[in-house]
């Protein structure tokens, strides 16, 4: 899942520390990937130390909130358990570092791959964390947040947030093309890209990169926007991409790709579409609300930005609705499982939850309702998830890994019209079938 930049803390809170990964501890520090840091504190006599890797560190939307969380873990349980944090900046240097330990045998004892399934690709070396979960525990939680994270009635992960997405569009943009509101069909989509395009305005914000984030969320919306597509977006691990829904849906972004975005959306990764529609260079990006604080951040717009932004639902009436994937443990004794059940219960209970959602916008995955301070963007994307007609899951949570790496591969192509839509399809089917 991607995020962008938000202001952060600007040091770490007290109890941070880090073992050998690649970046340094300090997110001031200048040392270059790869660099040693050194434990701030020595472990006290009867503490379990576990190794959390994570990606919320230095331009991640989280990191304010993980140290928020991190500091009121170690209040409380400092005395018991020792967390040793690893950071690694980005979700892809993330996911492919995760693969590298996995391969060796070397996964930390906790981590949060942002979203991503690693849960089908290493669940050998993960924890069934069902004899962990307590009934209150379990109860608090939304059951579609746990079914993603289960295989075989047997828990692997434990949720943090849900993935509700629509997209964002710039008000002021449509207005100077004549656009009155969000299309309702994607034949009114298309037709609002003309418009767009004829005032002389770049609709679309794309990307290939890393999964092509962007691109993949037009596309699934695009697959999700009949009954059988909807399936299909909610089907795990699909091993047969050769579907005419899905074709179309790649043709609809081949065109978008040639008629109705920048130039450095191929090749170019999540960063650039942002970058693009914070800086008003592109009218619409999708994307989650985990972004809407970035609208606020004059670091990165200009002031009043926020307030020409509005959140629509896909055509279709569809939005993204689902549990996400959450903590994953693969710590080997039964002292160090024990002592990361505890802190993954903490870091998704209530307060962690409430606290996730008050800062990055993050949707809470609790069964009841909690009261929150939260930006009117957020407000509206809940309520437009809750009333949506289609409601699916996004391909980075469902598809085999080798799938979603595939697709980086293959969006270049397509653009570029080296392949055609039955051949990108092909070429994902090919990849899923590696798949024992």
């Amino acid at each position: 899942m991607k995020k962008v930049v938000r202001k952060s803390l600007s040091m770490l809170l007290a109890g941070v520390v880090c073992f050998g990964g690649l970046t340094a501890c300090s997110p001031s520090s200048k040392e270059a990937p790869g660099t040693e840091a050194k434990e701030q504190e020595a472990s006290k006599e009867g503490q379990v130390e576990i190794t959390f890797a994570t990606s919320w560190v230095g331009v991640s939307s989280s990191k304010e909130w993980f140290h928020n969380r991190l500091d009121a873990f170690n209040k409380e349980y400092g005395g018991e358990i020792k967390v040793n944090v690893e950071e690694i900046a980005g979700d892809q240097a993330y996911v492919d570092k995760m693969k590298v330990l996995y391969s060796s045998d070397a996964l930390p004892d906790v981590i949060a791959a942002g979203g991503y399934n690693l849960i089908d690709t290493m669940q050998d070396k993960f924890v069934d964390l069902t004899p962990y979960i307590d009934e209150e525990w379990k109860n608090s939680i939304d059951e579609k947040c746990w079914e993603v994270n289960s295989r075989d009635g047997k828990i692997y992960g434990a949720p943090i947030s849900k993935q509700v997405i629509g997209y964002f569009y710039n008000k002021d943009l449509f207005k100077k093309a004549g656009i009155e509101k969000p299309a309702s069909t994607w034949e009114e989509f298309f037709q609002n890209c003309d418009k767009l395009k004829a005032a002389g305005i770049t609709p679309l914000s794309m990307d290939t990169a890393d999964s092509g984030w962007v691109t993949s969320l037009m596309l699934g919306a695009i697959v999700g926007q009949t009954e059988e597509g909807e399936k299909f977006m909610n089907t795990s691990l699909p091993k047969d991409y050769n579907q005419e829904y899905f074709v179309n849906a790649v043709s609809d972004i081949q065109k978008m790709f040639n008629e109705y975005t920048s130039t450095d959306a191929i090749g170019g990764a999540y960063e650039n579409a942002a970058g693009n529609f914070f800086t008003e260079q592109t009218a619409i990006i999708a994307n989650g609300p985990w972004m809407v604080g970035d609208f606020y951040d004059t670091d990165k717009v200009e002031e009043g930005f926020a307030d020409k932004i509005g959140v629509a639902a896909f055509p279709g009436d569809v939005m993204y609705d689902a549990g996400k994937i959450g903590f994953n443990v693969a710590a080997k004794t039964e002292e160090k499982r024990k002592a990361a059940a505890t802190f993954v219960k903490f870091m998704t209970n209530e307060d962690s939850q409430k606290a996730n959602v008050e800062i990055t916008g993050e949707i809470p995955c609790l069964k009841k309702e909690v009261a929150t301070n939260v930006y009117p963007l957020v407000q509206e994307t809940i309520h437009l998830a809750n009333t949506a007609k289609r409601h699916i899951n996004d391909f980075q949570s469902l598809w085999f890994a080798n799938v979603v790496d595939e697709v980086s591969v293959e969006y270049p192509l397509l653009a570029q019209n080296k392949i055609t839509a039955e051949e990108f399809a092909k070429k994902l089917t090919e990849a899923a079938q590696k798949n024992q």
